[in-house]
């Protein structure tokens, strides 16, 4: 394995040549085996030119090699972008393409909404537009992609519950919808249709969102964490305010090459190997080997020093480790931990 995704109570992973497994919750299909049977065996999806994984909390995506997009799992808010999805009852138990979708070269999903970058820096977005995530201030179904207006030039991006980030080529960062918790990182409240830029950061070249909180990554090294903190997910020490509405410093973290947001906990991989998580812990998705059940501040993640790439769940989280092996730890729900290990 050489990437792993995951979200709610399940996770996906993709080979080097393309194959994609799948294990976990399967209510709505989400492991894209022609069934809706939970499996803590990771199930093969018949797909096998895969370059991108995303999982959103009831649905899977995977990027194709020639730039298209399927999608699998519950449709019933639109969220895999087929044209025939929104009503109650719809879903797809195997990968269906997403409607006139091309040229894309990453991908992002959240609760119910899914989002790609395209080749030309554009941005769109599909799902449930509840609180702007579409970038719409008409609150239906989006079942087909919607060019997000105001974003242009997007190197990155990334999707929370309910709202999205994209990285700027400049190293900006701009977000959009909701924004209860201070999730957008402009210094105010409430939910916008309109992308606005994150307060003070310059030489972004990393973003990542979890549920409502995100984080970005500087060129110098550096990560800042913006919007709900009620389990120490911003990693900004004992005492801080439950929520941001800016970024906020983390300290402890040195040579960070990766970030993964999760519920409410956050995790970053450096480059030796070395995994770091903070926030909630209540179910072990911290990988301590001493169990509070929050941690303010980076702690590493016990016995993970080879970790590759890094994915986390709802509460729960999944390292590829250097030899191909998946890795994970936390709740354990529908199967969400999968084969120990899977190869």
């Amino acid at each position: 394995m050489i990437e792993v995704a995951a979200h709610g109570d399940h996770a996906c992973a993709r080979t080097r040549s393309g194959q994609v497994l799948c294990w976990g919750k399967n209510t709505y299909g989400e492991l894209g085996d022609g069934t809706r049977v939970d499996s803590p065996r990771a199930v093969r999806v018949p797909v096998a030119d895969a370059v991108e994984l995303a999982v959103g909390s009831d649905f899977s995506c995977a990027r194709r090699r020639a730039g298209t997009v399927v999608c699998w799992g519950n449709d019933q808010d639109g969220q895999l972008g087929t044209n025939r999805g929104g009503r109650p009852g719809v879903w797809s138990l195997i990968p269906m393409p997403v409607f006139q979708l091309r040229d894309v070269v990453q991908l992002s999903a959240g609760d119910y909404h899914a989002c790609a970058r395209q080749r030309d820096g554009a941005v769109r977005c599909w799902g449930n537009a509840e609180n702007g995530q579409i970038g719409s201030a008409d609150r239906r179904v989006f079942t087909t992609p919607r060019t997000i207006a105001g974003v242009g030039g997007a190197i990155g991006i990334a999707s929370g519950a309910a709202h999205v980030c994209a990285l700027q080529r400049g190293g900006t960062v701009q977000c959009w919808g909701r924004n209860t918790e201070g999730q957008l990182g402009d210094g105010k409240i409430g939910s916008r249709v309109k992308p606005v830029t994150v307060r003070g950061l310059a030489g972004v070249v990393e973003i990542a969102s979890g549920t409502h909180h995100s984080c970005a990554r500087t060129r110098a090294g550096a990560v800042a964490c913006w919007g709900d903190n009620t389990a120490g997910q911003l990693g900004a020490g004992a005492g801080t305010d439950l929520k941001r509405y800016e970024p906020v410093a983390v300290g402890g973290l040195q040579g960070v090459v990766e970030l993964a947001l999760g519920g409410n906990h956050s995790c970053a991989r450096q480059k030796s190997g070395v995994v770091l998580c903070w926030g909630g812990n209540e179910f072990h998705q911290l990988g301590h080997v001493a169990s509070p059940k929050r941690r303010t501040v980076p702690t590493a993640v016990h016995g993970l020093s080879d970790a590759i790439d890094l994915a986390l769940g709802d509460r729960h989280a999944c390292a590829v480790r250097a030899r191909g092996d998946v890795t994970c730890w936390g709740r354990n729900d529908h199967g969400a931990l999968g084969p120990r290990p899977l190869r």
